[in-house]
């Protein structure tokens, strides 16, 4: 009796199961659909720039010291306003040896700004301090995540846009989207074109010109989507 019932439940879960398989096929071979593609894009102005700033005593082949060297620097980042200990932190610490007499000392920070104008300050501080090899190293935004977001949603209701209008061009409607794909690379948005190195080079080649206006790449964010729709017959 056991036997029987358990071959019967089988029979009745197999027969269930079929239905579903056809319920499913006959819901995506009847059901109306439009497909579109949706995408989005934001451009932001980068307000986080990383510099570096190497400090070398084998530039001067050791007459200028590392110590005065970093005491010029914090006092030229003092007039520009930067908080040394928030905004500046040390890379890399090293030293090399100079015709065996003794070691040269090299040191490599990175300064956090915040816009280019505070770069442009921080340039011509250092520059008047007799501190050179300065680099833009990268840039991005505080607020990354929150734009990304954006791009995602202002992507999706492109599409939803694009789909509406395809269906009043045929007199028809849409109804729920069933499906969403979002086949953005999420790559790490942040600018990485240096745009600014202040060396002796440079100030020779500019010594005439005027003052640079300095302006970063814009950081660009893409999303793009794909999505369906039920098309409305009525």
């Amino acid at each position: 009796m056991k036997k029987m019932l358990f071959g019967l439940a089988a029979v009745a879960a197999m027969l269930l199961l079929s239905a579903n398989n056809v319920q499913a096929q006959d819901f995506h071979q009847t059901i109306p659909t439009v497909s579109v593609n949706g995408s989005a894009q934001i451009k932001i102005i980068p307000d986080v720039i990383y510099l570096t700033i190497n400090l070398d005593e084998g530039d001067t082949k050791g007459k200028d010291t590392l110590e005065e060297q970093r005491r010029r620097m914090f006092a030229a980042l003092k007039k520009c306003g930067v908080d040394a200990e928030k905004q500046l932190s040390v890379v890399d610490m090293s030293s090399s040896f100079f015709r065996r007499r003794g070691a040269l000392a090299v040191t490599q920070y990175e300064l956090k700004l915040s816009s280019a104008e505070q770069v442009r300050e921080v340039f011509s501080q250092l520059d008047q301090a007799g501190i050179t090899n300065v680099n833009v190293t990268s840039t991005t935004s505080s607020k990354i995540d929150e734009y990304r977001k954006e791009a995602r949603q202002q992507a999706i209701r492109n599409a939803q846009m694009r789909a509406r209008e395809l269906a009043e061009a045929v007199g028809q409607s849409i109804g729920a989207c069933y499906e969403i794909n979002d086949y953005t690379n999420e790559a790490r948005f942040v600018g990485s074109r240096v745009m600014m190195k202040n060396t002796v080079a440079m100030d020779m080649a500019v010594e005439e010109a005027a003052e640079p206006n300095i302006e970063f790449e814009q950081i660009v964010i893409n999303y793009n989507v794909s999505a369906k729709f039920v098309l409305n017959t009525k």
